[in-house]
């Protein structure tokens, strides 16, 4: 069976059978019990607060020595039930069976204490088995008594496994006699109004909920002696709400309770620790057994898909931080106050990793086998072979095969990459996926990182310049011929920059196997970085002669065949002077790409005038004004006075050109944040026609133009890529918008000289 299938198939027959012994854990007493233990563990470690509104009323041991033995005759009860009534306390639970009449009238004494205000609960009994076959037998209280009582309430617990950690707040004996709610459960409503519990109302009859314990002795306690002989202050008992049942050694009413330390704790502290929990609304719940058998599943599965991922060392890591997830889940579960056990849980996640480390390996060893057999029967790969010797035990073989094969495999990689590694150009070889799987040294080198296991595509696209990309994705893009079989597109090269300022040439063989199998590509790429360079300072000088000089001269040359009156020499000097600043624009720009910045803080507000005071002869003969506001506080920059002198009188001659005569020219000047840095913006306005929107994104490139007349800009040539080349050295921005009401605005971005910043 292929390696893939057979770890599939056994991956999920061992998932399944971990989920059938997760299933049946959840029933078992083994898991149940540490459960039990866990949840101890985690209830011990924040317990409740114990409600200081109960007291209970102790049938203690000193009440037994000084009263007398139990039981006790029931005027004894009749004169407590005066002293306390006369306390008011809001309610009273008499956890003390009376299901049998006594003589001389005590009964009757008894029952007129029990009666009025305030509200007396007190229990019956379930005998078991009962008569006739019936599980339960009902014992009632007598009827004197009962009738006398607010209500009658069971006080079952559940011992399961010999500790009360549950109670029922509703039981139904199922003998007819119907449902019968907690003595608890009724002490509440008295308190309430008559309104039941909350975790009355969610739970139905019979289900049990497991009590949360407060520590042991936190409740209010007083003895049954002092109450009924001494002098007990009012507010003590007032308006709270009484429990009396016996604490003495030997009336057998203690029970296991599930505390870390464990030990026993009387039924009357238990029933007012479910008292407390009433109120509180703080029973905890066991989640449903089919969620709770979904939560203790899905552990395994997700385990197993980690199985599927990582490394054997991250899947036993992954197992201990799953179990310790499953605990960390049960803790927050009970702080929710609802139970998940997590002993099955844990048991799935204990056995599903030795199974699949035992299986996967087996599978593996057999796999090895299989494929060492046929490299060994296939001869040697490597032309210079390496010697060893054999161990005689089968994992020593398999370990001893599978290394030479290994070192068989390493040698010819290496043989291959010394080959490649000293070609003067980059080289690359792809799988038919067209991810790298061997690389010249330069190609790392140019790139700055590895390469190997990348797709190559992806490398380019981080390489090559956007407007080169769809380029080199076609030419890098596979297609499926008529066999079947992967190949690239019939195309002989590609030429594209790079983001460091190269350009290469990319070629391209295919890669065959003996069987003429197509496995991959070779991709050649050649440097001609120097001749691009070479090429583009052509086409820039080409552009420069043929497009912005040569219209001034034409213009000079038609100016010179008229007559030369003073308007003709004008037009002459205009353009002769265009046609200077043309070159000098070109000469400035190619000598900023070669210096380094030296700047000096100046005054921009300032700068601004004496070129506007500059180009005022210009202004005034077409009728335009300048107008300078500056609220930049005076503010400074560090800039080369020269070259920012001359890129505002670029945008200024911009904006005198295409404003209608009579117009004012806005010089604002403003201090803003951007980003946490002062900067000085520079904003000229003008009342034109606008900017065409086509040449608007590409405005400050060379000889931008457009073919619109009536818009700007026809013929812009270096003005305003001088402009932007003088805001990039000087760590500026420039950019140029429409504005609503006509005209244009351009917007030069300067950062604030360094101790201005710093006062603002």
């Amino acid at each position: 069976m292929n390696l893939r299938l057979r770890l599939a198939f056994e991956w999920l027959l061992i998932g399944g059978i971990a989920s059938l012994i997760v299933v049946l854990a959840l029933g078992w007493r083994g898991a149940e019990e540490f459960d039990n233990i866990i949840y101890d563990q985690i209830a011990s470690a924040s317990r409740p607060v114990a409600d200081q509104e109960l007291l209970i009323v102790a049938i203690d041991d000193r009440s037994l020595a000084e009263i007398g033995k139990w039981p006790w005759p029931r005027d004894i009860h009749a004169q407590m039930f005066g002293k306390l009534k006369d306390a008011s306390p809001r309610s009273v639970a008499f956890d003390i069976l009376i299901s049998e009449p006594s003589g001389e009238g005590a009964d009757a004494a008894l029952a007129e204490a029990l009666a009025g205000n305030p509200p007396v609960f007190i229990p019956l009994h379930f005998a078991s088995p009962g008569t006739d076959g019936r599980p339960y037998d009902t014992e009632l209280p007598i009827p004197e008594i009962a009738q006398a009582a607010a209500k009658t309430g069971h006080v079952n617990l559940s011992e399961r496994d010999e500790v009360v950690r549950t109670a029922a707040l509703c039981f139904d004996p199922q003998n007819g006699d119907g449902q019968w709610p907690h003595l608890i459960e009724y002490q509440y409503r008295a308190a309430s109004g008559g309104t039941p519990s909350p975790a009355f109302a969610r739970s139905e009859c019979g289900e049990e909920l497991i009590i949360p314990y407060a520590s042991r002795g936190g409740f209010s306690t007083i003895s049954y002696v002092d109450l009924l002989r001494t002098d007990i202050p009012e507010s003590l008992i007032k308006g709270r709400d009484v429990i009396i049942g016996a604490t003495a050694t030997g009336m057998g009413d203690s029970h296991p309770v599930p505390f870390a330390s464990g030990g026993q704790m009387p039924g009357v502290e238990i029933m007012a620790n479910m008292l407390s929990a009433l109120k509180q609304d703080s029973f905890i719940r066991p989640i449903d057994g089919r969620l709770a058998a979904i939560l203790s599943i899905l552990p395994i599965w997700l385990l197993l898909f980690a199985f599927l991922r990582f490394r054997p060392r991250m899947a036993l890591i992954s197992s201990v931080i799953f179990i310790a997830l499953i605990l960390l889940g049960s803790a927050l579960a009970l702080g929710a106050r609802y139970w998940f056990p997590p002993g099955a849980a844990l048991i799935g996640i204990l056995l599903i990793y030795p199974l699949w480390g035992w299986r996967r390996l087996q599978a593996m060893s057999d796999f090895m086998d299989g494929e060492l057999q046929q490299l060994d029967a296939a001869g040697d790969i490597t032309p210079l072979l390496r010697s060893g010797k054999t161990p005689t035990d089968i994992v020593g073989r398999q370990s001893a095969a599978l290394s030479r094969a290994i070192d068989h495999i390493r040698d010819l990689r290496r043989f291959v990459t010394d080959v490649l590694s000293d070609l003067p150009d980059p080289m690359v070889v792809t799988n038919r996926k067209g991810k790298v799987r061997i690389t010249s040294d330069l190609v790392e080198e140019r790139l700055g990182q590895e390469i190997i296991g990348f797709r190559l595509g992806t490398v380019m696209e981080g390489a090559v310049r956007p407007e080169n990309l769809t380029a080199v994705r076609e030419f890098l893009e596979p297609r499926t011929d008529d066999h079947g079989a992967d190949e690239k597109k019939e195309l002989d090269y590609v030429r594209f920059g790079t983001n460091d300022d190269r350009t290469y040439v990319m070629r391209r063989s295919p890669v065959r196997s003996d069987d003429n199998e197509y496995l991959g590509d070779v991709y050649y790429l050649a440097d001609i970085s120097a001749l691009a360079t070479a090429e583009a300072q052509r086409e820039e000088v080409l552009q420069l002669l043929s497009h912005d000089m040569r219209a001034p001269q034409s213009a000079i040359i038609a100016a010179l065949d008229g007559k030369l009156d003073q308007t003709a020499r004008k037009r002459i000097e205009r353009n002769a002077r265009r046609t200077m600043r043309l070159a000098q624009d070109f000469v400035d720009m190619a000598r900023m790409a070669e210096t380094e910045f030296e700047g000096e803080d100046i005054l921009l507000a300032d700068l601004a005038r004496d070129v506007a005071d500059n180009l005022w002869p210009l202004a005034e003969e077409r009728h335009v004004k300048f107008k300078v506001d500056d609220r930049s506080n005076a503010a400074f920059v560090l800039a080369e006075p020269d070259a920012m002198s001359r890129a505002i009188s670029n945008l200024l001659d911009n904006a005198i050109k295409f404003s209608p005569e009579g117009s004012v020219i806005e010089l604002t000047l403003r201090r803003v944040k951007i980003d946490g840095a002062a900067q000085i913006s520079l904003t000229i306005s003008d009342h034109g026609a606008g900017i065409d929107s086509e040449i608007l994104p590409r405005l400050f490139t060379k000889f931008a133009s457009s073919d619109k007349e009536k818009r700007r800009a026809k013929g812009i040539g270096l003005g305003l890529a001088y402009v932007e080349t003088v805001a990039t050295r000087h760590s500026g921005t420039i950019r140029a918008e429409n504005r609503k009401g006509g005209g244009a605005d351009f917007i030069l971005m300067l950062p604030e000289a360094a101790e201005e910043a710093e006062a603002v």
